[in-house]
């Protein structure tokens, strides 16, 4: 079955014929046939998974982490058995690489451990996800100079690409990392490692755990906690507003616009490309607040993932809080080991370059998404370069900090960024053709809808946004009563309910 075709259908349409020999996971996958967090099929299979947790006995706590594998591990054999068998596997095979780690002081036989432990991760990856593209480009370069291959183009469609493999193949380089610094302890327990990996919250779609973090949790004792059920309930209603009330509903401006952009005119394609800004930052904040609610709900924590990022003032802020479990990443196992920000500041633009490259690469193996990544590391170029120039330049220096040049920036940033979002797709042709659609007015289809939801919908995401940032929210929420507190929440739910469209589409991020 194709999981590149999936990835890209809503809902209603989405699940691919499933065909297993075991007449077990057949029934699993009518269980369970999509990989939603908003959708009743996984709601019911939290609850089940809930109630099941906090019904063993505290003192049982390997009996809990057992359950929580054997969960996780059907949560994503319900859409291929064979993808939940190899990423247990390789699993185990990280964790065997660990322990051999930590069974020798001797730094030639550790470094070649850590250098397997790697290659392994890397080679499956590549296998699943890039093997398509590079094989496709070189067949295309030598139809180009003449030369008749003699191997055939691979069909995208036909590749299958587990869900989420960019995502525990990163938690597993971080892992055998880590050891091999001595960052971390190799965890001797297999089962507590199995979790680590294979977590249901965030195992297809982060966010990016680190295994210190999540391997202390694994360790302390899980109570029952009203006020703990409370944080993730909240995070996971608000995640679900998200997705379903905003995402989705901005799917139905951007959607048909961004994929014919040819037959649209250019005021409709500037509207496009607001909602695809809206939609593509509610669509995976919305999943990451769900996923960490979801997460609180058994007693465990994952890392915040997103920070107001359409408030940034700069690129540089702008990735501070945007997929902040990623940029970490990058930030720790690509930019400091390549050097950082030591030496000479174009050594320093060389390695934001080739981080930023490599951010773009992991997300999908396109060109679309490997220009968009040169174009985040040349504007991070830029902002250091800016940075230097308004070194001697104290009145423009306090200008950009006053509210009206605060206010500049936050526009400037959230312009360049939407303004790459139009290359974060596949096809990097259609990209060119919105670009000049945008900057080169053009006749065509004007947007059917009325842009009025639009226009509302951004302003409700910028109010809220400001009622957290400024403090406001957490003194409002503080003082409310619990039943009035409890009833915004039914309210937001329900909201959700009546203003998602008939066919949800899948979370974006699903396809990395």
């Amino acid at each position: 079955m194709s999981f590149a075709l999936w990835a890209h259908t809503t809902v209603a349409s989405a699940a691919p014929s499933y065909e297993s020999e075991f007449a077990y996971f057949r029934w699993l996958h009518e269980l369970l046939p999509a990989p939603f967090f908003h959708t009743q099929p996984f709601l019911v299979f939290l609850a089940g998974v809930l109630v099941a947790y906090w019904m063993i006995p505290r003192r049982w706590m390997m009996a809990r982490i057992w359950l929580l594998v054997v969960a996780s591990f059907h949560f994503y054999a319900a859409w291929s058995y064979e993808l939940a068998f190899l990423v247990t596997g390789t699993t185990i095979a990280d964790y065997l690489f660990g322990r051999c780690m930590g069974l020798t002081n001797r730094p030639r036989l550790r470094r070649a451990i850590l250098l397997s432990s790697i290659g392994m991760n890397l080679g499956i990856l590549c296998y699943f996800k890039y093997r398509g593209f590079f094989l496709n480009e070189l067949y295309e370069a030598l139809v180009t100079l003449g030369y008749s291959p003699s191997f055939a183009p691979l069909d995208p469609l036909t590749i299958i690409i587990p869900f989420g493999i960019s995502f525990y193949t990163f938690e597993a380089i971080s892992y055998a990392v880590d050891v091999y610094t001595r960052k971390i302890e190799p965890e001797k327990s297999l089962p507590r490692f199995l979790l680590f990996i294979l977590f249901f919250p965030h195992l297809v779609a982060g966010p990016i755990v680190r295994a210190g973090d999540f391997l202390r949790q694994t360790r302390r004792p899980k109570r029952w906690n009203w006020l703990r059920v409370q944080v993730g309930v909240q995070l996971f209603l608000i995640g679900a507003f998200k997705k379903m009330a905003i995402a989705d509903r901005m799917a139905l401006f951007c959607d048909p616009v961004l994929s014919h952009p040819e037959a649209y005119n250019s005021v409709a394609m500037w509207f496009a490309v607001l909602a695809y800004s809206v939609r593509i930052y509610c669509d995976f904040s919305g999943y990451s607040d769900m996923a960490i609610g979801a997460a609180h709900l058994l007693g465990y924590k994952l890392t915040m993932n997103f920070n107001m990022p359409y408030l940034a003032v700069n690129v540089s802020d702008f990735w501070r809080r945007w997929h902040i479990s990623l940029s970490t990443w990058l930030r720790d196992y690509v930019f400091i080991p390549l050097g950082g920000s030591r030496g000479s500041r174009w050594l320093n633009y060389r390695n934001l370059m080739i981080t930023m490259t490599l951010g773009g690469l992991w997300h999908g193996a396109a060109w679309g998404y490997i220009v968009w990544g040169v174009a985040h590391g040349a504007l991070l170029v830029i902002h250091k370069q800016f940075q230097f120039f308004c070194h001697d330049k104290p009145r423009l220096t306090a200008f950009l900090e006053t509210a009206l040049g605060t206010g500049l920036r936050i526009f400037v940033t959230f312009f360049c960024v939407s303004m790459c979002w139009v290359l974060f797709q596949p096809q990097l042709s259609q990209a060119l053709v919105v670009f000049s659609k945008l900057f080169y007015i053009q006749p065509g289809l004007r947007l059917e809808m009325s842009n009025q939801s639009l226009w509302a919908t951004v302003i409700f995401l910028l109010v809220c946004q400001w009622l957290v940032r400024s403090g406001l929210w957490a003194k409002i929420s503080a003082r409310m009563p619990a039943p009035v507190l409890g009833a915004g929440y039914a309210v937001c739910l329900c909201t959700a309910l009546v203003l998602a469209p008939a066919n949800s589409s899948t979370f974006i991020y699903f396809q990395f």
